[in-house]
């Protein structure tokens, strides 16, 4: 009797775990909303262009570091959303997309920015900064505040007014 419990538990937790990745997959909850207080990993990096460029760079400004890759329907679908974020708030709002994909290459990637019109910086994870940000899935967005703290992390598909929204908080807008 005991061990027929004990395997519906089993069965009962593996459903469990298994909505709930698949619930952060669809975006249908958000991972660390609202003021982390841990300070950004800094990084360096080199764009699609082979600028260098650090994350120390932009301190003074809001950083929204988007996680993605180039197959990911998702992350393609956020893309509008960044846009939205980056055209109310200008250059008071540093954007990086940052492809989590070792496959997707320098040229894919100035490709994919052409085709979907990106204006801000696009790099390659190549300083292994999804395991230093905990990132599972894409498309996650992080919003680091002027200081250089993270202050919110989203999973999966974010809508520009939930963006502009956190942004503003941050600006003291």
């Amino acid at each position: 009797m005991n061990r027929a419990y004990a395997v519906a538990a089993i069965i009962l937790i593996a459903i469990v775990a298994l909505i709930a990745i698949d619930a952060l997959q669809a975006g249908q909850f958000e991972l660390g909303e609202g003021p982390s207080g841990e300070k950004a990993p800094d990084f360096t990096l080199k764009d699609i262009y082979g600028r260098q460029f650090s994350l120390s760079d932009f301190r003074g400004k809001v950083v929204i570091l988007d996680f993605f890759y180039i197959d990911c329907p998702a992350c393609r679908e956020e893309i509008p959303h960044l846009k939205a974020v980056k055209d109310k708030f200008g250059a008071q709002v540093i954007i990086i997309s940052i492809s989590v994909n070792p496959g997707d290459t320098d040229e894919e990637l100035r490709e994919f920015a052409e085709d979907y019109g990106i204006t801000w910086r696009v790099a390659r994870d190549t300083a292994d900064l999804a395991d230093a940000y905990g990132i599972s899935f894409v498309p996650t967005l992080i919003i680091i505040d002027k200081d250089g703290y993270i202050r919110h992390k989203h999973t999966g598909l974010t809508s520009h007014e939930v963006l502009e929204s956190e942004v503003m908080e941050l600006l003291g807008a």
